[in-house]
């Protein structure tokens, strides 16, 4: 009989298998006890609760398509995972431009702690943890379904930050990848309001406050207030377009 593996690393992806960059990456290092479930499913959410229903290991690790992670990082994360539920790591955006500046929510810190947030190109929980806090929303496609199941693990569970464990992941690959994403990310940030019953006036006040706040167009250099004032501009208008659709969701 076969033994079950170590590790299930579960990648949400639409590329062929042997495109995938993370799983390269993997294969680089000395770990091994580990099976790689590479997901094509159409949204994150439903492409990581896939890839947890076809897992045969207790121990579940998250990375992205693109998340290449340091050596040794196996062994880090199932050592973590014999004493933690839930792990996640520093993320570094890998190139030195503009938008490495504006990743700076992917740092949680130099040093172990426990946090409140994750992500989901660096994250690793024990299958029971599913069990007791409900699997993926998957009715938030991408954006804030990590923001999401924090908060519902956190009412079972601590959520331990190592920065040792480490991955490189581009945040975006140009300005207008950057913008974009930012435009996408608001778009759903009315989606999760709603589900927090946060009320109709303090949403149209924290979209009006995003827009008219001067801090958000402040940048260190030039081109970072450029591109700082662009998100922010972006963030707005998918705030405005997802209230939009909220409201008529609800009439």
């Amino acid at each position: 009989m076969e033994s079950m593996p170590e590790l299930s690393i579960i990648v949400p992806t639409l590329k062929p298998k042997d495109e995938v960059e993370s799983v390269a990456r993997l294969e680089q290092h000395e770990f091994s006890d580990y099976e790689v479930l590479v997901q094509s499913e159409d949204s994150a959410t439903k492409a990581r609760n896939a890839g947890i229903r076809r897992a045969s290991a207790e121990k579940l690790v998250f990375l992205d398509d693109d998340s290449m992670p340091v050596e040794g990082y196996l062994d880090r994360v199932s050592d973590l995972l014999e004493r933690e539920a839930v792990v996640t790591g520093k993320i570094i955006h890998p190139r030195n431009d503009v938008i490495k500046r504006l990743t700076s929510h992917y740092d949680q810190g130099s040093d172990p702690r426990y946090v409140t947030r994750f992500w989901g190109c660096n994250a690793a929980c024990r299958k029971e943890v599913f069990d007791d806090a409900g699997m993926w929303n998957e009715d938030i496609t991408w954006g804030h379904e990590e923001k999401e199941l924090a908060e519902r693990i956190l009412n079972h569970y601590p959520i331990y930050y190592d920065p040792e464990l480490l991955v490189y992941h581009a945040y975006a690959d140009s300005i207008t990848d950057y913008w974009r994403k930012q435009y996408e990310l608001e778009l759903q940030t009315p989606q999760l309001w709603e589900m927090n019953d946060v009320p109709s006036s303090s949403q149209y006040f924290r979209t009006l406050q995003t827009v008219l706040n001067p801090m958000n167009y402040v940048g260190a250099t030039p081109k970072h207030a450029l591109v700082r004032s662009g998100a922010n501009l972006m963030r707005f208008a998918g705030r405005a377009v997802g209230m939009y659709r909220q409201s008529n969701d609800r009439d």
